[in-house]
């Protein structure tokens, strides 16, 4: 073979080494001349010990592979005396693979490392030499662990071979960044850039292991370090956010802090990227984000060029890592409260395994978690119907339940996973879960079966949950919320007074209003609304116990002192909606409404434009909701019991004052207040009804019958609205119609106890005496046991 050839062959080998095609290698290795018999046998040593899948050595493989590195240290020659040592150190990694430590120390010894590194190497000859670093640490390492030695003893001679490993890694990807080569690592090195922080952190050294991962993420930002990258940010990031105290956490330094321990060898390292704008982190956190974030946009590429290259170990290792990487997302972001960010980022990872679970059920709750209900629902959906979990599916149930309103899907699901709800306390919380729901139902529905059956089968899952754990406060809570509703006013009263006694899950303000409705509906009025007033000292801003006050008042000391109370109701509310001088224009009026408090001081007239385009669709379903004809809101549906817009508060407050205005007979201010309400939601059937409330007491009977037909044509299932029309019709002498309307809201209502007392005072009238005893009776019986404001504005805690 001529000189040229052999040269030829010769730089095919070295290239195909470079780019780790081992195939290559072994058949450009039987090729060579005699003259490269050193050059034949380490590559074929080589080829074996690195081309194996999986990195697993099988015993003959290594066997083999150490008869050829013999084979080339007996054949040394001058001419040859670089790939001697190559022959050295690969003949040091056989026995490390073999668990020979001492044996492989003394090899390297005899190779003397410190010169062959001043010198000028090979790419081949410096991954070999980088690689024997990381096996001579890793071998100290051992033995250190091995002969019991002191703790810290040691130590700086294994980091500084990892350090060292670590620089050289280093300074091939420089080589690697300006070479159009496809060029590789061996994956040692990642060890050595690793066990070297990690045991710095160990040992106490955190500002330099900080330091120098710091240093390393920066200069590794070039072309085939992607793996090593997200290998090293995915480090940092769990160490920042698991390992690390707040106090021990070192600000980055602007200066080249790190060029002495890079350099101090000798060698020309890569130097930094110069960036025109570059992001510092103030803190701990900040710096964990931008180094999660970092390893996000790195997995993401890699994820999907796993699944273009159809490459299943890849693609599984990126799935593994991005798991990692969500579990430190979400426990990140959520505790900031950054849930929009966080599912969109999740949403990136869905790309190449949207058919992982576990990434879809991270994904649904981090878009429940953002207020994107329909989304996240659909997506645990999906979860729940690949494979049935007991968390995903009270999440969903209670997503269905609090802001989708499909009460019938919460309770499938709830019956669905009961099964699979193995602990006691699981099974309680899934039948604690769908008694809400069913409840839920009870609430909304407009039949009377359907409203009995549900009723009943509500209250036999609060029990039964109850009986599984008997110490949840939120069973309490329920099973209290649900007997008050059908008239158990003392049982009632005894679960609410325990879960007052052990506060946990359930809001003490909620528990307090629920005694307080409880109290009043044994009549004992006093005491409801001190236990009112010592809450609202904890509580001061809560807009729905204010109003239970105003109501307690005024039954219990008059009007006059509601009226003082609606101050209180109004300042909060102003503080909300952003009005200016609020506090200076209460304190300037003695009562809630005068000449002062008109719609251009409270500049109403500018936000009626901003809630036209949702006046009648959001306000005459279920805004704000049904109310009864003495007293404040019955039904809130979607109000006070959920989540309520301020311009629903706001028609709320200016309902409760007109109201206690037209129980003192200011006729002219409750008007105004009906004006404030027009002005937010003019097609509202409470409008109507207030005004039908206005026209009435100024004498005006066919003006009054007129808007309460107007309220009934709007809403038909307003009770109070059929209620006080029936009892018009009565005084109007009509009484077919009177008996009509009061027996429909008897039908919708059947607890309406003044529909009951109207249709006595009918049937009375008519000389029906009987039936007039039996619908007084009926009227006494829920009036005793009927609170001050309906159990609907409580909240249903889940």
């Amino acid at each position: 073979m001529s000189g040229k050839a052999s040269l030829r062959i010769v730089e095919l080998l070295e290239r195909a080494r470079i780019e780790g095609d081992w195939t290559h290698v072994s058949q450009y290795a039987e090729q060579l001349p005699r003259e490269y018999t050193v050059l034949k046998f380490v590559s074929l040593g080589e080829c074996l010990l690195e081309g194996q899948q999986n990195g697993k050595i099988s015993y003959n493989t290594l066997h083999l592979a150490k008869d050829y590195i013999s084979k080339a240290l007996n054949g040394k020659t001058d001419r040859e005396g670089q790939y001697y040592k190559e022959a050295m150190l690969l003949q040091a990694k056989t026995c490390y693979i073999q668990g020979r430590f001492q044996e492989c120390l003394d090899t390297l010894e005899r190779v003397d490392m410190e010169s062959m590194r001043k010198d000028v190497l090979s790419f081949n000859a410096s991954r070999a030499l980088a690689d024997a670093y990381v096996y001579k640490g890793m071998a100290m390492e051992y033995l250190k662990f091995v002969s019991n030695t002191n703790e810290d003893s040691g130590i700086e001679a294994i980091v500084d071979c990892y350090e060292t490993a670590g620089n050289l890694g280093l300074e091939l990807l420089n080589s690697i960044s300006r070479s159009s080569l496809n060029l590789t690592l061996s994956g040692v090195l990642e060890i050595a850039l690793l066990r070297s922080f990690l045991l710095q952190m160990s040992h106490g050294m955190v500002e330099k292991g900080l330091n120098r991962l710091r240093r390393i993420l920066q200069t590794t930002d070039m072309p085939g370090s992607d793996t090593l990258r997200l290998t090293l940010s995915l480090t940092l990031g769990q160490v920042l956010l698991q390992g690390l105290p707040d106090n021990q956490w070192t600000p980055l330094v602007h200066r080249d802090t790190m060029s002495d321990t890079l350099t101090k060898r000798g060698r020309t390292t890569p130097t930094l990227k110069k960036y025109e704008t570059v992001f510092c982190p103030c803190n701990k956190v900040e710096e964990a984000l931008l180094t999660i974030l970092i390893a996000q946009v790195l997995l993401y590429k890699e994820g999907c060029a796993s699944v273009h290259q159809e490459d299943a170990a890849a693609y599984l290792a990126a799935n593994k890592q991005a798991h990692q990487l969500l579990n430190m997302l979400v426990s990140l972001l959520a505790k900031y409260g950054q849930y929009r960010p966080l599912a969109d980022i999740i949403e990136k990872f869905l790309k190449y395994s949207h058919d992982d679970e576990h990434i879809c059920k991270q994904f649904g709750l981090s878009l429940i978690s953002s207020e994107q209900h329909v989304r996240g629902a659909a997506v645990l959906q999906k979860c729940h119907d690949r494979k049935v979990d007991v968390s995903i599916a009270l999440v969903l149930a209670q997503t269905y339940v609090r802001h989708l309103s499909r009460f019938t899907d919460a309770i499938k699901i709830c019956e669905e996973c009961l099964p699979y709800a193995e602990q006691p306390h699981a099974r309680s919380r899934v039948l604690l879960y769908r008694g809400v729901a069913e409840a839920a139902i009870c609430r909304s529905s407009r039949l009377r079966e359907e409203q009995n059956l549900y009723n009943k089968r509500s209250i036999e899952s609060f029990q039964k949950s109850y009986s599984l754990d008997p110490n949840c406060s939120l069973t309490w809570y329920h099973l209290a919320l649900r007997l008050a509703c059908v008239g158990e006013i003392k049982k009632a009263f005894r679960f609410a007074h325990k879960v007052e006694a052990s506060p946990g899950v359930v809001d003490m303000v909620d528990v307090s209003h629920l005694l307080a409705l409880v109290l009043s509906a044994q009549n004992k009025l006093e005491e409801a609304l001190n236990m009112v007033t010592l809450t609202l000292l904890n509580y001061p801003d809560n807009l729905n116990l204010l109003i239970t006050k105003v109501m307690l008042e005024r039954q219990v000391h008059g009007g006059h002192h509601a009226l003082i109370t609606c101050k209180e109701v109004l300042l909060p509310l102003l503080e909300r909606l952003g009005t200016s001088s609020s506090k200076e224009i209460l304190d300037s009026t003695y009562l809630p409404y005068s000449d002062q408090w008109t719609s251009g001081k409270f500049q109403l007239t500018q936000w009626s434009d901003k809630v036209s385009t949702h006046t009648t669709a959001s306000f005459t379903g279920s805004t704000i909701g049904t109310l009864p004809a003495e007293s404040l809101c019955e039904s809130i549906d979607s109000a006070i019991g959920c989540d309520q817009s301020n311009w629903g508060y706001q028609a709320e407050v200016w309902y409760t004052i007109a109201d206690v205005f037209l129980s003192e007979e200011m006729i002219s201010d409750a008007q105004k207040c009906v004006d404030e309400i027009k002005q937010l939601f003019p097609l509202s059937h409470l409008v109507s009804y207030m005004n039908a409330r206005i026209r009435e007491s100024e004498g005006n009977s066919k003006d009054a019958e007129q808007q309460y037909i107007n309220a009934v044509t709007l809403t038909p299932h307003h009770v109070p609205s059929l209620v006080a029309l029936g009892r018009l019709q009565i005084d109007l002498d009509k009484p077919i119609l009177a008996e009509h309307y009061l027996a429909e809201a008897t039908q919708l209502k059947p607890d309406e106890y003044e529909a009951w007392h109207h249709l006595g005072v009918l049937h009375q009238k008519q000389g029906s005496h009987k039936k007039a005893a039996d619908c007084f009776l009926t009227a006494l019986r829920f009036e005793s046991s009927a609170p001050v404001r309906p159990y609907s504005v409580l909240k249903w805690k889940l």
